[in-house]
């Protein structure tokens, strides 16, 4: 049996799977603003989801950069009561299995990939829009080797932008980010439904567009997958349409889609990891 998990901005998601290939159970949770509380948490819901069967190997990913022997994150706008702590220390001892740890958007992008509706094309760019913007690029099924990880949402798309989380000025992320998306209008961007509202917040994406251009135009993809709550709102037609008249440096433009795994791209992306 493995577990896996999910440690987002603001959601944790936890699962159990038998087979290596599918999720047995699975559970969300609050992401813990503390360390030592999430750690219970995780505890406590794996042994709530194996009912006493034996975990062999335990993988997950957490939002941000770790440190390059991917033990600890080591910084995060959103979850900082869990930067420099050490998670694959505490969870091996736990569990007392293998651990391994990933960047969650570079997870969900392998999920998707190899699971999902990149699983026929051979170079995936992915990109997820949720309380943060994170992604990834993926190679035949596999991680594109890097050094510190992917952070496209962090590109700078206005020099003398909105201040982000990280301490930067005018990133992809404080265009299009869930969390500053709910900082302007009250409400999460699911939870919108004034048309207007939705019609300012395009002309954003619009500006946002330009994030997705730089990722095609540096990783030049065959697909460009779009992930996370904030994307299931986003009208796609509109973006792809942005996209064709501002790529003109190549002559076709890579599929635009939607990831098709929702909430389990994170997860099933971890159990590559441990099968």
């Amino acid at each position: 049996m493995y577990l896996v998990f999910d440690i987002g901005g603001t959601k944790t998601r936890i699962a159990i799977s038998s087979d290596g290939q599918t999720i047995a159970q699975s559970k969300i949770v609050p992401t813990p603003a503390d360390f030592d509380t999430g750690i219970q948490v995780i505890k406590q819901v794996a042994a709530e989801l194996s009912n006493g069967q034996k975990i062999e190997k335990v993988a997950g990913g957490i939002a941000g950069p770790l440190d390059k022997e991917k033990t600890m994150l080591i910084k995060s706008p959103h979850i900082s009561g869990w930067i420099d702590k050490p998670l694959k220390e505490e969870l091996k001892n736990i569990f007392n299995v293998p651990v391994l740890l990933e960047n969650d958007a570079i997870l969900a992008g392998l999920g998707e990939s190899c699971f999902g509706i990149g699983k026929d094309y051979k170079i995936v760019a992915y990109l997820t829009i949720s309380t943060g913007v994170g992604g990834a690029k993926i190679v035949e099924g596999k991680i594109e080797q890097n050094t510190q990880g992917f952070e496209p949402g962090h590109q700078i798309i206005e020099i003398d932008g909105p201040i982000c989380k990280c301490g930067g000025k005018g990133h992809l992320e404080t265009l299009i980010g869930g969390s500053y998306i709910q900082q302007k209008y009250g409400q999460k961007a699911e939870q919108i439904t004034d048309q207007a509202i939705w019609d300012e917040i395009v002309q954003y994406l619009v500006v946002g567009i330009h994030g997705i251009h730089n990722t095609i135009v540096h990783w030049s993809p065959e697909i460009v997958i779009l992930g996370g709550s904030v994307t299931q709102s986003i009208p796609l037609d509109k973006l792809a349409d942005n996209l064709k008249n501002l790529l003109t440096i190549f002559p076709t433009t890579p599929k635009i889609l939607k990831g098709s795994l929702g909430d389990q791209a994170g997860l099933l992306g971890a159990l590559t990891l441990v099968t």
